[in-house]
């Protein structure tokens, strides 16, 4: 690594920070006018967050500086980090197009709303970049921030209120257990640098050191299970999910996983692979208590919201299984499980998003109002019915080829027990999808409701993440080869 101080190799958070103080500057000047309309403000901060977040993956691709250490050993900047970072706007690009529409209809008012959400993406940035626990710790804090005020943007709700005033107390809860850990292990250690971590833990420690970083880490990993919704760290995402607005719980599913289970990959395959070992159990017993009560719980709900959090519970255990074997093929697994998730979360939030009364504009709520869709819009039907058969890991559609890689690692490192009780938990799971797909098809009502037409911006989203779903096995290869070449940066 090249070690030097400088702002080039942070080029696009830079950017964006320079660019969204432009735009919070351009809607407070606007907002206090009598004249102009408050739906236009958020409508033109919206589309010009879009070209932002665009001009910013640009920025990271063609960042020539890489394999760098920035800011006095904070900041990292490598191929496996600006892979990431563009996966992030992505996501963050796809959450403001399924907002388009639902911030009109929903009158949430609001410029703070893209604000928040440029906000908590450019902490996110940070938190993939931070090369040392202090400013690991302070990107998380800002992005929960972030998160904390998006859940309550129904003021009129108390749903909303209680959903932020929850995931705020469980929220501060969990960032004292990772202070608590960040602090242990810097008493002890007396270093915050990730990698000097790493060089520190190939040494041997006595039995009282050894103690302490098992609990410094037990109590950092207690922090990010619980910020990912790992059980039995998982109570309050279900409720969050149905008390955030729509759009928001949109935002929540698809962006923030793919940089905390990258955060994970780092701090527990990366430096603290020599005393992992010992803490392992505890992934496997996560990994299997996620599979196994997410797809029973999800059995019993009646909202799909609630549904697709329970959903998201069981597919991180999934996940779990790839960080449990700790290798490249397993790495790689998780990855491509990842991916895939994201796009399969763009394609179903998207449709959710979509289901609206054409006469009321109240959004869908309940799994029995699908009665008669399938009818009144065929394609939006084929569209959910493939992306939950995908879910359900139904071959030939890409969610299959996610979960057999995932399965396929764990049996090549002798882990024949998660691979069974992730079959079995599939296998359920695929219950409460054709349940949905059944009412889809071929359920019988008299109820119709009425629809309205879907934005053009929000249907080229999900054409684009249905033809995914759909065609991943002529491009598999390709998929493969790049996310083995994803693991390959992280281990090196």
């Amino acid at each position: 690594m090249i070690l030097e101080n400088t702002f080039q190799s942070l080029t696009a958070e830079i950017y964006l920070i320079i660019s969204i103080s432009i735009l919070l500057l351009y809607g407070v000047i606007n907002s206090t006018s009598l004249i102009t309309n408050r739906l236009i403000i958020i409508r033109n901060i919206s589309i010009l967050s879009i070209y932002i977040l665009i001009i910013s993956i640009l920025l990271i691709y063609n960042n020539p500086f890489i394999n760098i250490i920035t800011f006095n050993n904070t900041f990292i900047v490598d191929n496996f980090i600006n892979i990431i970072k563009i996966i992030v706007l992505l996501g963050t690009i796809s959450s403001i197009i399924i907002s388009l529409d639902y911030v009109k209809y929903k009158k949430i008012n609001n410029f703070e709303y893209i604000i928040l959400i440029i906000f908590s993406t450019i902490a996110m940035l940070f938190m993939t970049s931070s090369y040392n626990l202090l400013s690991l710790y302070l990107a998380i804090e800002l992005q929960s921030l972030s998160f904390y005020v998006l859940a309550s943007m129904k003021r009129n709700s108390e749903y909303s209120t209680e959903a932020s005033f929850k995931y705020f107390i469980l929220g501060v809860f969990a960032s004292g257990f990772l202070l608590l850990g960040f602090s242990i292990l810097y008493g002890i250690t007396g270093i915050t640098n990730i990698e000097q971590f790493y060089k520190l833990f190939v040494d041997n420690f006595n039995t009282i050191e050894y103690f302490g970083i098992y609990i410094s880490i037990l109590f950092i990993l207690i922090a990010f299970l619980f910020k990912i919704g790992a059980v039995p760290f998982h109570m309050w995402l279900p409720d969050v999910y149905e008390g955030a607005p729509l759009s928001v719980t949109a935002f929540f599913a698809i962006t923030p996983k793919i940089v905390l289970l990258s955060l994970l990959l780092r701090l527990f395959i990366y430096t603290f692979y020599d005393i992992i070992y010992y803490l392992n159990n505890l992934f496997i017993f996560s990994s299997i208590l996620s599979m196994i009560l997410a797809s029973i719980a999800a059995l019993y709900q009646t909202k799909i919201i609630r549904l697709l959090a329970y959903s998201a519970i069981g597919h991180i255990g999934y996940v779990l299984i790839g960080i449990v074997t700790s290798s490249v093929e397993s790495i790689q697994a998780s990855l491509l499980y990842l991916i895939i998730y994201m796009i399969m979360t763009i394609n179903i939030y998207s449709c959710v998003v979509s289901l609206r009364s054409h006469n009321n504009k109240i959004e869908i709520k309940y799994i029995y109002e699908f009665l008669n869709l399938s009818k009144n819009n065929p394609l939006l039907s084929i569209t959910i019915a493939f992306v939950l058969f995908s879910m359900a890991g139904i071959p030939p559609l890409a969610g299959f080829f996610s979960k057999l890689y995932i399965f396929s690692s764990a049996i090549n490192s002798s882990m024949y027990l998660l691979t069974f009780i992730g079959i079995f938990t599939s296998t359920i799971s695929a219950v409460y999808y054709i349940y949905v797909i059944r009412i889809l098809y071929f359920d019988k009502s008299s109820l119709w409701i009425y629809l309205k037409p879907i934005n053009v911006e929000l249907s080229y989203l999900l054409a684009i993440t249905f033809f995914f779903i759909i065609f991943f096995i002529l491009f598999a290869s390709p998929m493969l080869i790049y996310t083995h070449q994803l693991a390959l940066f992280l281990s090196i």
